[in-house]
């Protein structure tokens, strides 16, 4: 009887041993000290905030896991402590904003992701020692069709009572969406003759305002690469209809960046 009574504490000590060693965090540290990264555990797998440093005590990035994955809000930061770039991680894939800052903590711009989409799919990579988000490009050829004919629907009609004000948001709650979904937006998008005959690819940048009616009131070019690609692009961005931007649930004036990324098909 005293040797089952035991073995049953044992066993007994064995299974509350496990059952509170599920949760665990684990923190590294620099030579100096100083943290340098602090991350939770839950039955072994990367669960809930994780954070890393910089040698000098700076926050460096901080990043959500779930099951072993980054999933939800990451934000990093310059070495200073200023922010650098935050957005969101659904699925495995950048979805929504990404907005960027200069290392002095200004605003620089917004790029909309759908799904890991723009021309450019990102997904976060398997946990490595580099603590990494690893970026993988779509390389498909756009498929070429005259923006303005696959528009059908008539833009939203709002009296001035549904609009919020005349400022210019650049993070907004909601961004402008295309009306044709960012599909057929992206697909929309002509390849120049002149590019793909000198096997041009790259990625364009422009700049769109979309007032509170969904229309394209401006564009600008901020990053070209010839050949007529970042024009093809902008007539594209210009000839679309989008949902408005929302503030508080009323439309706003935004303004965004595209990237659309010319890659020519693979020869079979």
């Amino acid at each position: 009887m005293k040797r089952f009574s035991s073995t049953l504490i044992f066993l007994l000590s064995v299974f509350a041993i496990e059952l509170f060693s599920q949760k665990d965090t684990t923190k590294t540290f620099y030579a100096n000290g100083n943290p340098e990264s602090v991350i939770p555990f839950d039955n072994g797998a990367r669960e809930g905030i994780a954070k890393f440093y910089f040698e000098n005590g700076n926050l460096k990035e901080e990043r959500n896991y779930l099951a072993g994955k980054v999933e939800g809000e990451v934000k990093r930061y310059y070495e200073n402590g200023k922010p650098k770039e935050l957005f969101s991680i659904l699925k495995g894939k950048r979805d929504g904003a990404t907005t960027t800052f200069d290392s002095l903590g200004n605003y620089l711009s917004d790029v909309y992701y759908t799904e890991g989409k723009i021309q450019t799919g990102e997904s976060v990579s398997e946990d490595s020692d580099s603590e990494e988000i690893a970026e993988a490009t779509i390389s498909e050829e756009p498929v070429l069709a005259p923006p303005i004919e696959k528009i059908e629907e008539k833009p939203q009609i709002l009296s001035s009572s549904d609009i919020l004000d005349s400022s210019l948001y650049r993070n907004p709650a909601i961004f402008p969406e295309p009306r044709v979904g960012y599909k057929m937006f992206y697909e929309n998008v002509v390849y120049p003759q002149a590019a793909k005959a000198k096997k041009v690819e790259g990625k364009v940048l422009i700049k769109a305002i979309i007032n509170e009616y969904g229309d394209v009131e401006k564009t600008e070019i901020v990053k070209g690469i010839g050949y007529g690609c970042e024009d093809a692009a902008e007539i594209s961005i210009s000839y679309a209809k989008f949902y408005p931007g929302l503030v508080r649930g009323k439309p706003v004036k935004v303004e965004m960046v595209f990237a659309i990324e010319f890659k020519l098909a693979k020869e079979k």
